[in-house]
């Protein structure tokens, strides 16, 4: 756990997708009850079937949401989004493992009964999580288009484009860059593939100057190409 100052939490809460349109004292009270703490890469934010006494809002890094049985990695969440309030709406277990997937992750993290009491007084916040359980049903719906997409080349064009959409960005001579580091493993379960196959692919695509991977991510030389792999424009 890590003490900051009450601004800072308050100005990170507020920089995320859940407060938008909210009250600014609604902000203002559940910083109020709101606790930072910062995880390395591999680290558990918490384990599937714990007591949800908390949910998350992620200020910087990325999280994985991994199903314990099968190892599959289920989302994949970014600076200003939130996750755990499925468990606490439903006032339900934890249903699968967060884990840091990022060298570094900072996390807002609000206590439970805080976040049920504010949604039962103050109805533009209630609605603000409804929105964040609907944005969760749609990630859900863009892996399974991933998934749904064709060849394992396909699949993974699709989940490179779907992550520059999310969190790319443009480097100076032109090419792109999704600064999400994923082993092979983890891009196989990402689209329904063996390691093998991935690492295949991959290993092609980095002779053919398409898709390069560095340290801090992935680097696309070619998108015109990746679109076409992918089936589409740009989402």
């Amino acid at each position: 756990m890590t003490i900051v100052a009450r601004e800072h939490v308050e100005r990170s809460l507020r920089a995320s997708h859940l407060f938008v349109g909210v009250e600014g004292d609604t902000c203002a009270s559940l910083a109020d009850h709101a606790v930072s703490r910062r995880y390395k890469r591999g680290e558990y934010v918490w384990h599937e079937g714990e007591e949800a006494s908390w949910m998350a809002v992620i200020s910087s890094g990325l999280i994985k949401i991994v199903q314990r049985g099968s190892g599959a990695i289920v989302a994949l969440l970014g600076p200003h989004e939130t996750f755990g309030e499925i468990a606490i709406v439903g006032e339900i277990p934890y249903t699968a493992d967060a884990i840091a997937a990022t060298r570094h992750v900072e996390l807002l993290c609000l206590d439970a009964q805080s976040v049920r009491t504010a949604m039962d007084t103050r109805p533009p916040f209630a609605r603000a999580i409804e929105r964040t359980l609907v944005a969760h049903g749609r990630s859900l719906q863009d892996k399974i288009q991933i998934m749904s997409a064709g060849s394992v080349e396909r699949r993974l064009a699709a989940l490179i484009r779907h992550l520059l959409a999310r969190f790319g960005d443009e480097l100076e001579d032109g090419s792109e860059i999704v600064p999400v580091t994923l082993s092979r493993a983890e891009l196989a379960s990402l689209v329904g593939a063996t390691i093998e196959t991935t690492i295949r692919t991959m290993s092609r695509w980095h002779k053919e100057g398409l898709v390069s991977t560095l340290p801090e991510g992935f680097v696309v030389h070619d998108m015109a190409r990746l679109l076409e792999l992918a089936g589409g424009d740009a989402a």
